[in-house]
């Protein structure tokens, strides 16, 4: 490993599936069942690029004969990606509103071509495969993948439309879990296949 290799400052790049589809080898390019977020990838995400975020709330039991806790549990963690989409192509923005279905119009006489979707989102909460990829903190020739087989992914926040400011889609992507299936994998390369 050549250093520092360790030190990332690379975006990563977004892509979404159908949950239980199959995702990539670590050194493989995702299949065509995975949607990369935005027409041009991280081209399409402003600069605060890609937060992965983790939290947890953890509880700490300090018996009545001491001052110092002697255990600790944690009752709740989460995993939550952020990061703000600036393309509001149709098709973009519809799959952020709860994969909602883009009508797409064609010209013809007397009308012109457009496309629509439907902003209600409603009571159920569409769920993805995510896949989250950027280059390996062993080798930055190589690939780094966050998996994770259920989140919801949704615009939570404003839309400005200004002069001289990029519009944006400010996306939330929260990892579900119903059972150990569910559980996201941190996936870093190491060494190419032989």
């Amino acid at each position: 490993m050549a250093a520092p290799e360790e030190i990332l400052a690379y975006p990563l790049e977004v892509y979404t599936a159908i949950v239980g589809t199959a995702f990539p080898l670590i050194d493989a390019a995702p299949a065509v069942a995975w949607k990369l977020l935005g027409v041009s990838g991280n081209l399409n995400y402003d600069d605060t690029g890609v937060v992965v975020s983790h939290a947890e709330t953890v509880f700490d039991f300090t018996p009545a004969g001491s001052t110092m806790p002697s255990k600790r549990f944690r009752t709740a963690e989460s995993l939550l990606t952020k990061l703000n989409l600036v393309d509001l192509s149709p098709a973009g923005y519809a799959m952020a509103m709860n994969n909602a279905t883009v009508t797409t119009v064609p010209a013809s006489t007397g009308v012109a071509g457009e496309a629509h979707f439907d902003m209600f989102r409603g009571d159920a909460v569409a769920e993805f495969a995510v896949l989250l990829r950027g280059p390996s903190p062993a080798d930055n020739t190589m690939n780094m993948q966050y998996e994770i087989p259920k989140a919801f992914v949704s615009v939570n926040g404003d839309v400005t439309f200004n002069k001289g400011v990029v519009a944006s889609l400010p996306i939330e992507i929260q990892m579900i879990r119903h059972s150990s299936a569910d559980d996201p994998v941190c996936r870093i390369q190491t060494a190419a296949a032989l």
